[in-house]
This record gives structure tokens, C-alpha cells and sequence, in this order.
């Protein structure tokens, strides 16, 4: 007989670039996909998070990331509705444990219903990015 899966293994059922499971009675935002590195960012001056698939240079992809506006995104690509009970949004890989500095990002997001949508943001042929923006439901 098989236990009770582990949060790795929830957060590995996830099909697409994001998805939300339920954890201790929370909503869990998961972003699926691949590990990718991960920024928290600002998009019309609403916090999101900014997936790194590829640039030249972290430089470069800083550069491309700080002039983002939503006319360049494509998407959505997918969409889910989360509940936030808490702030700050924690993020940190599912195989990390959590405990050591630079293991998680923090966004800062009232409490509350959102859409989170994925869009991808291809702002030359060489780069690419996934963001996560964070649409209130209800406001």
C-alpha cells in the first residue's frame, strides 16, 4: 500500500507552467514546466515573477526584464485561480528544504483570489521569458 505522497511528488503532478495543490489546508502555487531561474519583477508596476528560459547574459536579461510592459507578452498562455491566505508569497524549489538564505523568493501580494496567468515575454530572438502575473479577482 502506497503512503501519502510527498509535497515533491504534488508539486511534480503538475502539467503545464503552473498549477496550484492543496497543502495543510492552503493553496500552493506551483510553477511546473522545468526549473528555471526565477525572479520576482515588476510588470505596470504590479509584482510578478519572471522566468529565465534563455538570454546572452544575465546582464542583457536584467536589461530586458527592467523595460517589460504588458504590450509585450504573449498570452495567455495558461491560467489558474489561487487564494492567497497569507503574505508574502514564498517560492522555493520543491526539492529544496528551505533553510538556507538565497532558497526562497519572497512577493509581496495582498490576501486574497487571483488569475495567476503565464505569459511568455520575447523581446528579441535570443531571449525568452515566462511571467507569472497576478490578476486580484473581484477588485
Amino acid at each position: 500500500m502506497r503512503g501519502v505522497p510527498s509535497d515533491y511528488e504534488l508539486a511534480c503532478g503538475v502539467e503545464g507552467f503552473a498549477g496550484v495543490i492543496e497543502k495543510a489546508g492552503c493553496q500552493v502555487l506551483v510553477l511546473g514546466d522545468e526549473p528555471l531561474q526565477t525572479a520576482v519583477s515588476l510588470l505596470n508596476g504590479k509584482p510578478c515573477l519572471v522566468r529565465w528560459v534563455y538570454a546572452p547574459s544575465p546582464d542583457v536579461a536584467e536589461t530586458a526584464v527592467g523595460a517589460m510592459q504588458s504590450v509585450h507578452l504573449r498570452g495567455p498562455l495558461e491560467s489558474s485561480t489561487i487564494r492567497l491566505e497569507n503574505s508574502p508569497l514564498i517560492l522555493m524549489d520543491a526539492g529544496a528544504t528551505g533553510e538556507h538564505p538565497g532558497d526562497t523568493l519572497e512577493l509581496e501580494l495582498e490576501p486574497g483570489a487571483y488569475r495567476a496567468h503565464v505569459y511568455e515575454f520575447a523581446p528579441a530572438e535570443a531571449m525568452k521569458f515566462l511571467v507569472h502575473a497576478f490578476e486580484p479577482i473581484g477588485s
